[in-house]
């Protein structure tokens, strides 16, 4: 009884991650439909840690194609951040769309490889704290030779007892299943 106890706390004490903030050549805001992400990347923009905001381009997911189909329009979760940095004062100019449908934080990391260009060494990444750890392991690794930093969004609600909430709980465990994943060497990447 008492080994899956261990397991719920060491869970959501390796949740429970974030760096501070520096300075940078660059804010990456990382997908989601969080709206946590693009507000803190906003308000990292607003407090002049970076010139720039950088978001990913995301697959677009199939239920937005058939909703689209039907001709209700909905905005994808990159068109959403960007939506919200511009409402958060953000402007258009210092906005960067890149990567072309990605479909996971090591995908955004390869994009994102691509197209930094010599100059900028040092990344703030702003996600979700639950994903905070797994996007700094994965990063880190593919942006070999710059200065990764990953924050969590503020504007998240988080708590070590994730088991207590259904939102954090899905997240933690899906979470742990493509952390595990990541370290059995599996790698989501698009055919695009």
């Amino acid at each position: 009884m008492a080994l899956p106890l261990v397991f719920l706390f060491l869970v959501g004490w390796w949740l429970d991650y974030s760096e501070l903030p520096h300075k940078a050549d660059v804010i990456v805001v990382l997908g989601g439909y969080e709206v946590s992400r693009p507000l803190y990347g906003a308000e990292l923009f607003r407090d002049g840690y970076a010139p720039e905001v950088w978001v990913s381009r995301v697959r677009v997911r199939e239920s937005l194609r058939l909703l689209r189909g039907l001709g209700i329009e909905v905005l994808n979760e990159d068109e959403i951040a960007v939506e919200v940095l511009k409402k958060k004062g953000v402007p258009a100019a210092s906005i960067r769309r890149y990567g072309n449908g990605a479909i996971s934080t090591i995908e955004v990391g390869l994009s994102l490889a691509a197209e930094l260009g010599p100059g900028q060494k040092n990344i703030l990444v702003v996600t979700s704290r639950y994903h905070a750890r797994r996007a700094r392991l994965i990063l880190r690794g593919v942006l070999k030779g710059r200065a990764v930093t990953v924050v969590a969004s503020p504007y998240e609600g988080f708590s070590r007892y994730w088991w207590r909430d259904q939102d954090l709980a899905k997240a933690a465990i899906l979470e742990i299943c493509k952390t595990a994943f990541y370290f059995l060497g599996g790698r989501f990447v698009s055919n695009a």
